[in-house]
C-alpha cells in the first residue's frame, strides 16, 4: 500500500466502532463501479472484511488497489462517512475475520469450540481478508457541539 495512512478523527473512528455495514465500491475497467454491501470489523484504523478470492472485489483488488468505502447511519440525521483508500488481499486470518464478522453481525460471542467448523468453512470457501487501509475521509456526520 503506497498512499500513506490517513487516521480517523475521534468522532469518525467512534462511527465506524459502531457500525457494521459498509458499502464497498470498486472501479471496473468500463462502466460504473461495482458496489456491494458487506459486514465489516476494524483492525486498529484498517477495515477488515471477509470475502472469497473468487469474488469480484478480491480479483479487482489485486489488480487495483484503490476502492471506496461508505458507511451508513441509520438514524436521523442519517449520517454517513466515506473513505477512499487502498486494500490488500490477506491469504492468512480468514478465520479470525470470519469470527469477529460474525460476533459483530450477532452481537454475540462466538465460543472457541467453534473454531474448527469456522476454519474448515473459511478453507471450503476460499475465504481472504480484504484490507482497507483509508487515506481519505469525508463526512456528514454531526459534530460533536450540534444535537440531534
Amino acid at each position: 500500500m503506497e498512499d500513506q495512512l490517513i487516521p480517523a478523527t475521534p468522532e469518525q473512528q467512534a462511527f465506524l466502532e459502531s457500525h457494521r455495514l459498509v458499502i464497498v465500491g470498486i472501479g471496473r475497467k468500463a462502466g460504473p463501479p461495482h458496489m456491494s454491501p458487506v459486514y465489516y470489523v476494524m483492525d486498529g484504523a484498517d477495515v477488515i472484511i471477509s470475502t472469497t478470492a473468487s469474488r469480484f472485489k478480491a480479483r479487482a483488488v489485486r489488480k487495483n488497489a484503490d476502492v471506496s468505502l461508505c458507511v451508513l447511519g441509520e438514524e436521523f440525521p442519517f449520517p454517513y462517512l466515506l473513505i477512499y483508500g487502498q486494500a490488500s488481499i490477506e491469504e492468512a486470518g480468514a478465520a479470525e475475520a470470519m469470527r469477529r464478522i460474525g460476533e459483530k453481525m450477532s452481537g454475540n460471542p462466538i465460543s472457541d469450540t467453534a473454531l474448527p467448523a469456522i476454519q474448515g468453512r473459511a478453507t471450503k470457501e476460499g475465504r481472504v481478508v480484504l484490507r482497507v487501509r483509508p487515506t481519505e475521509f469525508f463526512s456528514t456526520m454531526p459534530l460533536p457541539q450540534q444535537k440531534k
